[in-house]
């Protein structure tokens, strides 16, 4: 005969330890108790007062419009951020170190997916807050321990789950249709759309919020599209499919229309001023990384000569230069799914974007096909590119779409960028990579993140994750840091494969994802990245796989 596992409740657990020294808490390691409806387990103890915060799930059942449960992700996102403004309100220094703190990560002007607050079709939803145990003198404060646990988080969550029904719809609304539009880019031949009224430019470099009297969007007539959604039409400039180059002089909004496009890939929250600006999932911006360690990835299509005879059709290097660094992130964004390839001139290595014939005199060998020359190329095999210019003729004379911003105002120059460009004819043939299999990952010891560096003792040096531009919340990095650590169980799969993998996992929740109960910390990334995270560490061990 089993013995039935005890399961003791959190205000019993507590009664027994008050005042032993703060070790005591780790009796309330899933110690759970049911608070009006809500159910409150404790899945993490933390070892002392000053380290990171202890984790709390609550399970309840919400009463939610039916309309709202039909998209969880959007309802879920809703609940959060009135989660994060409840816990902030409730969070109360109650003794030293981290006595008393309430809270999840603060999130940003993207609807992600996040493990603070999850929700399923069965209108099943898990809250996971951090919950400072409190203490004095490393001591239990039982009483001050039940208030945090089981009056202010239950307060907190029935705070968050009180929705304003026409907010709520609103964000549903806002969500729904942005991917509605989403929906209908690849039958309408366009890979981007930016509605007509959106405000691009953000109040400062370092802000989310919209900049105040911003000059509104408006399409030029000849790129203007309408979208047909089941919340009404929507118009706006149509980015397609094929070669776009975005060019002007400096501070006209040329980077600015580019990184709306590049965020393009979340749903923005209403209010954002880029609710209408839409991108396909599959977009990548890349930017060169002089120093960045590269693993058998086939450049050969950019870069068929090196010093000392070295192929480049398995590029591998410690210490990348600009240009090989750059065509490494084309070909592994490429070799992960991407269909868009995203391009600022400022942080590119302008010998890999394109190449003055006339300078061919001075050069007696050419080393590089520019990105310029296999542009018209790489579209046609299904690899779309925006890129921002100040005025290069060779990328300019690949467009199929020429934009020029003026006072943050676009006008499509196209016939006569073509016009000007027409005696330049350079084009080349693209060639895909070779595709590459996993064969073994590093055990990273004691990953963290620390700022936006992936740090492990095994790791001779941080691992920056800032050279993904996409990313919008720490919790992103949270969660790259955490799938670092397994990368392991990714072995004997290709990249691509991983990626799809980490995509289904990710539509299936946190817990299918890391395969563990997680905390608060976590916001969903991409599948792509994650390669873009596996292809920057340096003992990753691949190798291309036979036929591709």
């Amino acid at each position: 005969m089993v013995a039935k596992q005890v399961v003791h409740t959190i205000s019993d657990v507590l009664r027994r330890i008050d005042g032993r020294g703060y070790k005591a808490y780790r009796e309330l390691l899933g110690a759970s108790e049911t608070i009006q409806g809500l159910r409150i387990r404790v899945t993490r103890v933390q070892g002392d007062p000053f380290a990171p915060p202890s984790v709390v799930r609550i399970d309840v059942k919400p009463r939610l419009p039916q309309w709202a449960i039909r998209y969880p992700v959007a309802t879920a996102d809703y609940i959060y951020r009135q989660l994060y403004r409840a816990l902030r309100r409730l969070s109360a220094r109650l003794g030293e170190g981290h006595s008393g703190f309430l809270g999840v990560p603060r999130p940003g002007p993207v609807m992600l997916q996040r493990s603070g607050v999850e929700l399923d079709n069965s209108r099943h939803l898990v809250v996971r807050v951090w919950a400072g145990l409190p203490s004095r003198r490393r001591r239990v404060l039982a009483d001050a321990a039940e208030d945090l646990l089981l009056h202010r988080i239950p307060r907190a969550v029935q705070e968050a789950i009180r929705v304003d029904a026409e907010a709520l719809r609103r964000h549903v609304d806002t969500w729904r249709l942005q991917e509605e539009i989403r929906s209908k880019l690849p039958r309408l031949g366009l890979v981007a759309f930016i509605g007509d009224g959106s405000i691009l430019p953000r109040r400062c470099g370092s802000c989310d919020d919209p900049l105040p009297g911003a000059v509104p969007f408006e399409s030029p007539p000849s790129l203007r599209v309408e979208v047909e959604t089941s919340l009404g039409s929507v118009t706006g400039m149509g980015v397609r499919r094929g070669v776009t180059v975005i060019a002007g002089t400096a501070f006209h909004g040329k980077t600015t229309l580019l990184e709306a496009i590049q965020y393009g890939v979340y749903n923005h929250v209403p209010g954002d001023g880029r609710e209408r600006v839409v991108t396909i999932r599959e977009a990548v911006k890349v930017r060169a990384e002089d120093g960045r360690s590269v693993a058998c990835v086939d450049i050969s299509t950019f870069v068929h000569s090196l010093p000392g005879g070295r192929s480049t059709s398995c590029f591998t290097t410690s210490d990348a230069s600009g240009a090989t660094s750059m065509a490494a992130a084309i070909q592994e964004a490429v070799e992960a799914g991407a269909k868009l390839i995203l391009i600022d001139e400022d942080t590119s290595a302008t010998n890999l974007l394109f190449y003055d014939e006339r300078a061919a005199p001075l050069i007696r060998r050419k080393t590089v096909t520019t990105i310029a020359e296999q542009a018209a190329s790489m579209a046609s095999k299904g690899v779309s590119l925006v890129i921002v210019s100040s005025g290069s003729m060779p990328l300019i004379a690949a467009a199929d779409t020429v934009i020029i911003m003026e006072d943050y105002k676009p006008r499509d120059v196209t016939p006569e960028a073509h016009q000007l460009a027409r005696d330049i004819t350079a084009s080349e043939d693209y060639h895909a990579p070779r595709s590459r299999v996993l064969v073994r990952a590093p055990r990273l010891v004691k990953p963290k993140l620390r700022g936006p560096w992936l740090v492990a003792k095994n790791l001779d040096e941080p691992l920056t994750l800032e050279s993904n531009e996409q990313l919008v919340e720490e919790g992103q990095l949270r969660l790259l840091v955490a799938i670092a650590a397994r990368l392991n169980h990714f072995e004997g799969l290709s990249m691509r494969s991983i990626a799809y993998r980490i995509d289904q996992d990710t539509r299936e929740g946190f817990q299918q994802l890391l395969r563990g109960e997680p905390g608060p910390g976590y916001a969903e990334v991409r599948g792509i990245d994650v390669i873009h995270l596996i292809n920057r560490i340096p003992s990753v061990k691949v190798q291309q796989e036979t036929g591709s």
